[in-house]
């Protein structure tokens, strides 16, 4: 769920009271995030996915915490655990016939609306009867979308009843999705604060971004946390395209970049941040790799595995028998650009340097050293010299490396050149530097949240002479034709449609 802070609708957070024990560490760390969350006090809390890990992780948590939980998530409830008590005395029964749904399976405001697919909640002086309509109106977008359009499976048991969506008292602007026992099964249910209807384009797309959570449940629970905030908040400019509240939080990736590609964190605002901006990788896939069917297949792989969150890209590639090496390749290098079509909204992605004057180095140490999957971004502007480009590089022998120079443009990828790495060591030539802007882009190619270093230095040489063409009758000048491939122990240098193009499947902008 989408998480900004509001002033209107104020309500009394509960204070984090622990009979004056202080909080144990691990999972009582996660009751700060959504203490922060309620009271402004530090940043917002990621409630889907920290809803998810509190109830996973309950039995961690001493009776004061639990009952605080309780009371500032889900205070319908004795014990956020215990199964939702319905304020109607009887659960409905299943609906007759599928799609003939006319009730949730319980209820948890006095007041409701409802339509084909859900039905809304509200306790008198909590919102207006028109904002519910707004609310509702906006879920039905996003099913007709999400649902109809896109194909996403309709939530569990929603044949047999209605999504319950219930506005929760309080100035927060955020919601979070969770499960409920019902009958023999299980339904999702939304919970939004009122404050997140103080912005009317912004509750639109929290409402089709929680829908989003609510049909990912019926996926399983193996998928990482991060893939449900990425995944979400890809779909809302899917459904709204005329918005940009999703290219909005792509600044999570584009302001920290070095983060590793499956960064999950609920206390780290910077990693809380950065799962909602790999909402980018969603858009990658979306425009490049075979259209919103990849994406869903990413979910579909997943309903059989047993994990609990612990389902990766690596694994759901596999299993789709796609390659994930060429397309994280073609992903970091279109993000030097923001190569994607709502490209004018998107935030640029972080530099660690701009080198106007070669030559030049430096060592990547200390907090900037990317993590596992994680980028470094560095430009050599067109302005350092003229000949071919070559850069040294020198990272950990740990981590396997992936180093690419690509020459761009302000809106286009021109060229790309890949570095072969051997024990972390090797370098890279850009031929014919000097017309555009070059980005050294450095990754570690490694599955974890490890910090990995590396050195670089760069220069620009004379272009090497071309030995004559035996066949070639011209005047036999030397001269190195632009974007030609140099023997420089990468590879050669080639046009973006011809390299980029071994990465991609079949490219749909939506």
């Amino acid at each position: 769920m989408l998480l900004l802070v509001a002033t209107a609708l104020a309500a009394p957070a509960p204070v984090l009271a622990t009979d004056g024990a202080p909080l144990h560490d691990g999972v009582g760390a996660l009751l700060l995030a959504v203490e922060a969350h309620l009271s402004h006090e530090g940043p917002d809390a990621c409630l889907t996915p920290l809803v998810a890990e509190l109830r996973l992780r309950a039995d961690e948590l001493t009776p004061a915490e639990r009952a605080w939980a309780t009371q500032a998530l889900m205070p319908w409830k004795r014990d956020f655990q215990d199964p939702v008590k319905p304020l109607r005395a009887t659960p409905p029964p299943p609906a007759p016939d599928p799609g003939s749904a006319s009730e949730p399976c319980f209820s948890l405001g006095a007041n409701r609306i409802t339509s084909d697919h859900f039905a809304v909640e509200w306790d008198d002086g909590t919102i207006s009867e028109s904002t519910a309509e707004g609310f509702l109106d906006s879920l039905e977008e996003g099913y007709a979308v999400e649902v109809d359009e896109l194909g996403w499976k309709p939530p569990l048991q929603g044949n047999n009843y209605l999504v319950l969506a219930y506005v929760q008292p309080g100035s927060a602007q955020g919601a979070y999705t969770t499960i409920e026992s019902c009958g023999r099964g299980l339904v999702p249910y939304i919970v939004a604060y009122a404050g997140s209807f103080s912005n009317r384009s912004w509750g639109e797309t929290m409402a089709v971004h929680e829908l989003n959570h609510a049909l990912q449940f019926g996926y399983g629970f193996a998928w990482e946390f991060w893939w449900w905030e990425a995944t979400a908040t890809y779909v809302g400019g899917v459904v709204y395209p005329n918005s940009d509240w999703w290219a909005y939080y792509v600044t999570g990736y584009s302001e920290n970049p070095h983060l590793a590609f499956n960064a999950s964190d609920q206390n780290d605002q910077d990693i809380f941040w950065h799962m909602y901006g790999m909402g980018l990788w969603g858009a990658y896939l979306h425009e490049y790799q075979g259209g919103h069917d990849t994406v869903l297949a990413t979910w579909e792989a997943a309903e059989g595995e047993s994990g609990m969150y612990t389902y990766g890209m690596d694994d759901a590639f596999d299993d789709l028998e796609l390659d994930f090496d060429a397309a994280y390749a073609d992903f970091v290098v279109r993000n030097t650009v923001m190569d994607y079509e709502d490209q004018d909204a998107i935030p640029n992605v972080d530099e660690r340097a701009e080198i106007d004057t070669l030559p030049d180095g430096d060592e990547v140490d200390g907090s900037s050293r990317p993590q596992g999957h994680g980028q470094t971004y560095i430009r050599f502007e067109k302005e350092a010299g003229e000949g071919d480009l070559v850069v040294e590089f020198s990272g950990d022998t740990d981590a396997d490396w992936l180093v690419q120079l690509v020459e761009v443009s302000r809106t286009d990828v021109l060229r790309v050149v890949a570095a072969d790495i051997v024990d972390g060591v090797g370098s890279v030539t850009m031929p014919g530097f000097g017309g555009n802007d070059v980005v050294l882009v450095a990754s570690p190619l490694e599955g974890d949240d490890t910090r990995y270093g590396f050195t670089w230095s760069a220069d620009v040489v004379e272009p090497a002479p071309v030995a004559d063409d035996p066949l070639d009758e011209g005047d036999g000048d030397g001269e190195v034709a632009a974007g030609c491939g140099c023997d420089t122990g990468g590879t050669p240098a080639l046009g973006i449609g011809a390299l980029l193009g071994l990465a991609a499947l079949a490219r749909r902008r939506r």
